[in-house]
């Protein structure tokens, strides 16, 4: 059978600048082979005031050669079915080309290994204007005058490679062309690889790898930990290993909103003006060989729900899994194979009750009798429920007994119209966006008054002892919401005596 060998036409390039990257896509792209050349310290500069427009990422990994820098700017210089290292992010051989070309219209790669520098570069007008898939190669002087100042300052003098994008006319599209919209594009960025390669610049202790160093315009980029790991109020639950897989589950069960301090707020990246909530960010948080790939989805096997809110699960695959995962070439999406989706189903649904637990209670030393509360929840048919005061609370029912026939039967009045005006939809709009909440508190003042009533009350009128009272009160609310609200009772009995 006779062949025809059909060359792509050269415009293929400005073909392929719509796969869809965005800046931060593109960038993390990048990124991955600054990690895979085993970079410890990994530079991302942009232009600042009387500059050309640019952005580079320099790193000091071990660098390539000619003959490699040649094989990483050939489109697919990679075969994607070859094994890799475990460490290898890359996956198909396009990311640097088709990252660096979605944003600009010159991509110049710089590389310097065992002292020896190799300059190449891609050039959308003069592919166009030479009609010729022509890689241009500069030499020393030229690369000079090529690299801006500050990054020739950044550039290592023995091993390191660095990737300049020049004519941003993509980015510029979407992000804006001044100084201060490229500000704001670069501000996003930061906290976006902060959570993308949080293990690489905060490696967990159980990893084993190295960590890395990643700045923007010398800032290094945000701390970031989806599932708060150094915080003492988060449960972890047991890591698990899915047979015939080297895949691993590991749930995390976050702290209550109130209970979150400013700085677990910002290593979630909740801080105010970024318009996440936890509602948001629940779901699996797929990683690649430590490097997340997708995060905040469920995969359909959990509805998203307040009453999940709180509920996070790590997955864990190595790079050697990507066909059965199905990976994009940008490597912001991948789809669990039915083996893994399996195991994913059975994991999450037992995660949501300590979720639940985390949010119903939270932290409350109240008992589990029904008579605890001041509030009851009356659970409806059709799965609807309501509040109600829970006239079986001690507290409550002390009061009522109090009170004339009169007095009685407008309490029930107006406790009938209290729960009929309890503001459900406005709390329910609050919560969805983690508003925070004053948790309840009642001074010792307060709380002492109200039991020094209550125990004349229960000692003259029901014979009650003072153990048998501080007994009766002390896990029932409201004193059980007081931290020292046994002390408090305990103490109002020996001042009556």
């Amino acid at each position: 059978m006779n062949g025809v060998t059909c060359t792509p036409d050269p415009s293929l390039l400005e073909s392929m600048r719509s796969v869809g990257y965005s800046l931060n896509t593109a960038v993390a792209d990048v990124v991955d082979n600054s990690i895979a050349a085993q970079a410890q310290q990994v530079s991302i500069r942009y232009f600042d005031y009387g500059e050309s427009p640019y952005i580079a990422i320099i790193d000091d990994g071990t660098g390539m050669d000619e003959h490699e820098a040649i094989s990483a700017m050939k489109l697919a210089g990679t075969d994607s079915s070859h094994e890799r290292r475990a460490n290898d992010l890359g996956r198909f051989g396009l990311g640097l080309k088709t990252a660096s070309l979605s944003q600009a219209r010159s991509l110049l790669l710089c590389s310097v290994k065992n002292g020896h520098q190799t300059t190449l570069r891609w050039d959308l007008d003069h592919v166009a204007a030479v009609r010729d898939w022509e890689l241009e190669v500069l030499n020393e002087q030229q690369t000079i005058r090529a690299l801006p100042t500050k990054v020739r300052d950044l550039m290592p003098s023995t091993h390191g490679t660095c990737v300049l994008w020049r004519n941003l006319d993509r980015l510029e599209t979407v992000a804006g062309d001044s100084l201060q919209d490229m500000d704001q594009a670069m501000s996003e960025l930061s906290d976006y690889l902060g959570l993308v390669f949080h293990r690489f610049t905060h490696p967990y202790p159980n990893d084993g790898i190295p960590k890395v160093e990643l700045t923007v315009n010398g800032m290094p980029v945000p701390k970031r930990d989806p599932f708060l790991t150094e915080s003492m109020a988060t449960q972890p639950q047991r890591l698990q290993r899915i047979p015939g897989t080297e895949a691993t589950l590991c749930g995390y069960t976050l702290p209550y909103p109130n209970k979150l301090t400013d700085e677990d707020k910002e290593t979630l990246g909740l801080t105010s003006g970024k318009r996440q909530t936890l509602s948001d960010t629940q779901g699996f948080y797929v990683y690649r060989a430590y490097r997340l790939i997708t995060w905040g989805s469920w995969y359909r096997l959990l509805p998203r729900k307040p009453g999940t809110k709180l509920s996070r699960v790590r997955v864990d695959i190595p790079n050697s899994m990507d066909d059965e995962w199905t990976l994009d070439i940008k490597k912001s999406r991948a789809t669990p194979p039915k083996v893994i989706r399996d195991a994913m189903k059975r994991y999450v649904s037992k995660l949501s009750t300590p979720s639940r637990k985390t949010q119903k209670w939270r932290g409350r030393k109240t008992s589990e009798e029904p008579e605890a509360r001041i509030w009851d929840v009356i659970n409806d048919r059709e799965g609807t429920f309501r509040y109600e005061i829970n006239e079986d609370n001690p507290y409550i029912m002390s009061f009522i007994s109090s009170l004339s026939d009169k007095q009685r039967r407008d309490f029930t009045e107006m406790m009938r119209i209290l729960a009929v005006a309890f503001p459900y939809d406005d709390m329910q709009a609050r919560i969805s966006v983690d508003q925070a909440n004053e948790e309840p508190h009642l001074a010792d003042d307060e709380i002492r008054g109200m039991a020094r009533e209550l125990w004349l009350f229960c000692n003259q009128h029901r014979g009650q002892s003072a153990e048998e009272f501080v007994n009766s009160f002390k896990d029932k609310e409201p004193f059980s919401l007081c931290k020292n609200g046994e002390d408090v009772l305990s103490e109002v009995t020996h001042d009556q005596r």
